[in-house]
């Protein structure tokens, strides 16, 4: 049976002015340190690592945990992506929450500094340090990125001092408010309560795909293809055709054989 995959997690700097290490530990920081590491591993997902049998390494105070195989691969892609403001995934925030904490300790006691390193070089992400140099991507930092679309729906409000508009979308059933300008709306002969296609430029959000910043492009030229006279002609012609058809569906089947 292979070995689990095992990661230090490191707690160094002076406490009362003494080294910290396994023989000089405040024990209210040492509980808080172990049920911080459990939290890390874990991250949402439930247990605990009651049985994990761990070592405390000398020099600074040191855990060496073997890592469940239930959660390596998460744990290990969050370790890969918590420091790196350029990717576009995100950690687990239970995890990410932990990491800030001891960011946000680092920074308010000097000297303190937390460590996170896989003990393989197979591991998946490499050795994190965590000081008050440290910046780590926040729990709401999200990734926006411009983009162009196409909206159908029906103009409820319009104007304002800042000067917008009230979409309700055919498709979606909801209300956006679109900022216009006032000249745009001066050349739209009456936007109000009539159905309209906007080009409009916004901003999306690359995990949750919401948009913000809304603002009218152009009103686009729309007219619904639509012909109520002509649908009914033509169902009168369809009607007066099927007419000495008793059962058009039995008909169709015997075209079929």
């Amino acid at each position: 049976m292979a070995q689990p995959e095992t990661v230090e997690f490191a707690l160094s700097g002076t406490v009362q002015g003494v080294e910290i290490s396994p023989a000089h530990m405040p024990f209210g920081l040492m509980r808080k340190f172990h049920e911080d590491v459990e939290r890390l591993v874990l991250g949402s997902n439930q247990g605990s690592l009651s049985d994990t049998v761990v070592e405390i390494r000398q020099g600074s105070y040191a855990l060496i945990v073997p890592i469940p195989d239930t959660v390596r691969e998460s744990f290990e892609f969050d370790m890969s992506v918590v420091a790196s403001p350029d990717s576009s995934a995100y950690p687990d925030p239970a995890r990410l929450t932990i990491l800030q904490g001891w960011q946000k300790r680092a920074a308010l006691e000097e000297g303190i500094a937390y460590s996170v390193r896989p003990q393989s070089a197979q591991s998946r992400f490499g050795a994190l340090r965590i000081d008050a140099q440290t910046t780590l991507r926040r729990a709401n930092e999200d990734r926006w990125v411009p983009v162009e679309l196409m909206m159908l729906g029906e103009v409820r409000e319009a104007g304002g001092e800042k000067t917008n508009i009230h979409i309700r979308l055919r498709d979606q059933r909801q209300t956006v408010i679109v900022s216009v300008s006032p000249e745009q709306l001066k050349v739209e002969a009456y936007p109000l309560f009539n159905e309209k296609l906007l080009r409009v430029s916004a901003e999306r959000n690359l995990r949750t795909r919401t948009l913000r910043k809304l603002r009218l492009l152009e009103f686009v030229p729309y007219k619904p293809e639509f012909d109520e006279a002509a649908f009914a002609r033509m169902t009168a012609a369809g009607e007066q055709a099927w007419a000495d058809v008793p059962d058009a569906a039995q008909w169709v089947r015997e075209q079929r054989g």
